[in-house]
């Protein structure tokens, strides 16, 4: 383990930051799903100087958490796509209801579809799902030779170098 040839190859898995991401705890925020109504409307992801780059139009009817639904409509090149996506709860220990995604993508053990916060629609993709379900990954992750700011804020904490740290974290420290 960690000998040669191991680590970042420089081929990396299609990240979560690649494509487009629909956050319920967003749409919840921003009013576009509100519990106990039905609404509907356009969401739009904009580029950093303001300016929308991608946008789709939803229905979404939360009258009912135990039938919550919604239904996204968009275009992948061209190309018009109805996405329908069951909606769940869950009741915290503190009261009210927290809202989840279920992931429409078919699951490859066959179960149930997971309880998601967050949908993925990564490039080259047609239907949103989950992280797991495109096996996708975080950008932080595959970064290489380079000290994240949490490892860099711990070797500091800890009088020494991020590389102490890892080999320590790897078993040979």
């Amino acid at each position: 383990m960690g000998g040669f040839g191991s680590g970042f190859q420089g081929t990396r898995k299609c990240t979560v930051e690649d494509g487009l991401t629909l956050s319920m705890k967003a749409l919840l925020d921003k009013g576009a799903f509100v519990p106990g109504k039905g609404t509907a409307g356009t969401w739009s992801w904009l580029y950093p100087g303001q300016e929308p780059h991608a946008s789709i139009k939803y229905t979404a009817d939360l009258r009912d958490p135990e039938q919550a639904w919604c239904e996204l409509r968009y275009a992948v090149r061209d190309v018009p796509v109805t996405c329908f996506v069951r909606l769940t709860t869950t009741t915290p220990r503190y009261g009210g209801l927290r809202w989840w995604f279920v992931c429409p993508r078919p699951r490859t053990d066959g179960g149930p579809g997971r309880r998601v916060a967050k949908l993925h629609l990564p490039p080259g993709a047609r239907h949103f799902g989950s992280r797991e379900s495109y096996g996708l990954a975080y950008r932080s992750s595959q970064e290489n030779g380079k000290d994240r700011p949490l490892m860099a804020r711990l070797a500091a904490d800890l009088g020494t170098d991020p590389t102490t740290i890892r080999a320590a974290l790897r078993g040979r420290g």
